[in-house]
């Protein structure tokens, strides 16, 4: 039997073993423990969120410019405070598709529900099949692979794909690898490897370290069409993948909340234990 992972606070006791230290603690709060466990060191916490700027690579559409623009809208001198106006994408640096980004009935930003945000996590390494081949795209052995290493693929979690792109952040140039032709080349998921995951496991997100799910050549978003038809949620150019382990980890995505949403910004952090 699949072990479900959606998350809420008895799921993180039960996978982090911290049970004991509501005891410890003298609190029945789980929250108060939870954040004692964090201080004291117990459970780390890990950023895969890069910072938004105008340095930040972008995907390009006939521009060489960056999308992203922040001009001054009140300053300490003349307001006796400082604030920004913005400009920029939904989809934009660390950020989630909503399923409306590819399904015109499915969810927008502000519709996935907040239980949905919070699960567990697990990371295929496909690193060194892509130091080969910049279009890697990961297979159904590859997570064959995994479940023969790691044990049966938890269901309605999320799972993430760790090919080692990150390295090449900030650069625009490496990042988009774009050829003479304006073709991108970067690894992603293969269509195969989106059939094994709803059928085997379901989850409810899909991550990546690169700008898409989609590999850098992709004409049609294929693995966007059936992943974002079965209702999943995608993020898309996470950093620190490298940090987080196969298995056991907790991953919290929260992005803006933008009604009708197609994507947004998002700050995604895993608890590790």
């Amino acid at each position: 039997m699949r072990r479900a992972i959606g998350v809420g606070f008895a799921g993180l006791f039960i996978l982090f073993g911290l049970s004991p230290l509501l005891v410890a603690a003298g609190s029945p709060n789980p929250a108060t423990a939870l954040v004692q466990a964090i201080e004291h060191g117990r459970v780390k916490t890990i950023d895969l969120t890069y910072p938004l700027d105008d340095h930040s690579p972008f995907w390009p559409e006939g521009t060489a410019m960056s999308p992203f623009h922040a001009t001054t809208a009140a300053t300490y001198q003349h307001d006796g405070y400082y604030a920004r106006s913005l400009q920029l994408p939904e989809h934009f640096g660390t950020h989630m598709d909503a399923p409306l980004h590819f399904d015109a009935k499915g969810k927008s930003l502000d519709e996935i529900p907040d239980r949905d945000l919070l699960l567990g996590v697990v990371v295929v390494d496909v690193r060194s099949a892509v130091s080969a081949n910049p279009d890697y795209r990961l297979t159904a052995r590859d997570l064959e692979k995994w479940e023969k290493a790691h044990g049966p693929l938890p269901r309605g979690g999320a799972v993430f794909v760790l090919t080692g792109w990150g390295a090449r952040w900030p650069s625009q140039e490496r990042y988009m690898n774009q050829d003479a032709k304006g073709v991108m080349h970067f690894p992603g998921f293969s269509l195969e490897a989106a059939h094994y995951l709803l059928d085997h496991a379901h989850p409810k997100a899909i991550g990546i370290d690169t700008a898409s799910i989609d590999y850098g050549p992709s004409p049609d978003f294929e693995v966007h069409q059936l992943t974002m038809h079965a209702g999943l949620y995608h993020l898309e150019n996470l950093a620190n993948l490298e940090k987080v382990p196969a298995t056991g980890a907790i991953v919290i995505a929260l992005p803006m909340k933008l009604r009708g949403g197609s994507g947004g910004p998002t700050r995604v952090v895993a608890l590790v234990p």
